[in-house]
């Protein structure tokens, strides 16, 4: 083997060598970015289960509805009660929003700054029928 082809033949390993771990490099990335992604999503989906199973199994002393007798969440005695049941982890927040009868509860992740994730927002519609608060009173006829 002459010098050209031991140039040559170096240059195309170097070359091979070289694509091959940018390639690894990019693979193992993604692996990255996919496991914060999947590490964020859970917490959202975490923080919106404990919402809801709290406002399922909080007492029905009707602190949280509107009116004695109604039907309709009091939007700030939730976010206040919530607020102080359920402390959320860093880089979460939530949000509650009326609407009609129910609230839709909104959590957001914000992962650090710099970053490869982006933010992700999740929300739920809860109404006080869906999660137990307004039982009709039934009565047994004769």
């Amino acid at each position: 083997m002459n010098l050209i082809e031991l140039i040559v033949a170096s240059l195309l390993l170097a070359g091979t060598a070289t694509s091959g771990l940018h390639l690894w490099g990019q693979a193992s990335l993604a692996a990255h970015v996919g496991w914060l992604k999947e590490e964020q999503l859970e917490s959202v989906e975490l923080q919106l289960l404990a919402g809801q199973r709290w406002l399922s199994a909080v007492g029905h002393g009707f602190e949280l509805l509107t009116a004695k007798g109604s039907c309709r969440f009091d939007l700030a005695a939730v976010s206040r009660s919530a607020d102080m049941a359920l402390p959320l982890p860093e880089g979460l927040e939530r949000h509650w929003q009326a609407y009609g009868a129910g609230l839709w509860l909104e959590i957001e992740a914000h992962p650090p700054k710099g970053s490869l994730v982006e933010p992700l927002r999740r929300r739920q519609l809860l109404t006080p029928a869906g999660t137990g608060w307004c039982r009709p009173s039934l009565t047994a006829q004769p």
